[in-house]
């Protein structure tokens, strides 16, 4: 069975990682939304208004980053706070309460360990 530090350590890397993630969500996000404002102020602009179907488009299309950050965060917040709860736990215990929050979490393969992402 992994040791409690070893669980831990990886916990911290799957922070560090949703971290980064999160970031290009939230940069790709940014351009997705300025992409669909620009294509908007050009049809005003032009007077066109199938320049403004992009916009709709690029809009429609901001939902599934949103909902990949808001995933990750909650995420996060299990992952930044299960280390605290179950330091409190005998050892044995301790392990497998992270063991199922981490299936829970990330889903578990056909053999029951916690899947890459």
């Amino acid at each position: 069975m992994t040791s409690i530090d070893d669980i831990l350590a990886r916990i911290d890397v799957v922070l560090k990682e949703n971290k980064r993630i999160e970031w290009i969500y939230i940069v790709l996000t940014i351009i997705l939304f300025g992409t669909g404002i620009a294509c908007f102020v050009l049809a005003l602009i032009r007077g066109e208004v199938a320049w403004s179907t992009p916009s709709v488009i690029t809009t429609g299309l901001l939902y599934w980053p949103l909902r990949e950050i808001k995933d990750i965060r909650a995420k996060n917040i299990a992952l930044a706070t299960a280390p605290m709860l179950i330091t409190q736990l005998p050892k044995t215990k301790a392990a497998e309460e992270i063991q199922k929050l981490l299936q829970s979490l990330y889903g578990g393969g056909a053999n029951g360990n916690v899947t890459e992402q």
